[in-house]
């Protein structure tokens, strides 16, 4: 049986994050063809919506790759990105997803080794949470049915 295929969208700020893909290049470092580099000005600019969307669009694993913890160049608060990132583990729980498909890695920048190798452990993590290329439902217990009652 083959290797699932299994889609990474990352979404890495322009700073610290995009200098850790450069710096993969640069060492002629490489990661595998399905992980999808988005660059953004910063992670702050993220929001949970956003980081659904991915999932609904088919990434069996987002991650968050942005500026090491306090050393934003924007200055921005880390706090936001870790609130964002909580949230949208929340709602991947609510919607019955596994929330370990959702990661935020803080890296300092030109660490390219550490980000192929916490890429490469991502998707290890996501192979062994499910064989399939979509989100696992966790709760195999089916909804149950809500009455409405009509007032008239």
């Amino acid at each position: 049986m083959a290797t699932p295929y299994i889609e990474i969208l990352v979404f890495a700020c322009n700073w610290d994050g995009w200098s850790c893909i450069e710096a993969t290049a640069n060492l002629g470092v490489g990661y595998p063809a399905s992980v999808k580099v988005v660059r953004v000005s910063c992670l702050s600019r993220i929001h949970a919506g956003l980081i659904l969307k991915a999932f609904e669009f088919g990434a069996d694993g987002v991650m968050l790759l942005g500026c090491e913890s306090g050393r934003c160049l924007f200055g921005v608060n880390g706090e936001y990105i870790i609130n964002e990132h909580e949230k949208a583990r929340s709602i991947l729980k609510i919607l019955g997803m596994r929330q370990d498909r959702l990661v935020l890695v803080q890296l300092p920048a030109f660490s390219g080794q550490e980000f192929v190798m916490q890429v490469k452990n991502f998707i290890v993590e996501i192979e062994r949470l499910s064989a399939s290329r979509r989100a696992k439902i966790t709760d195999p217990e089916p909804a149950q049915d809500i009455a409405v009652l009509s007032q008239q």
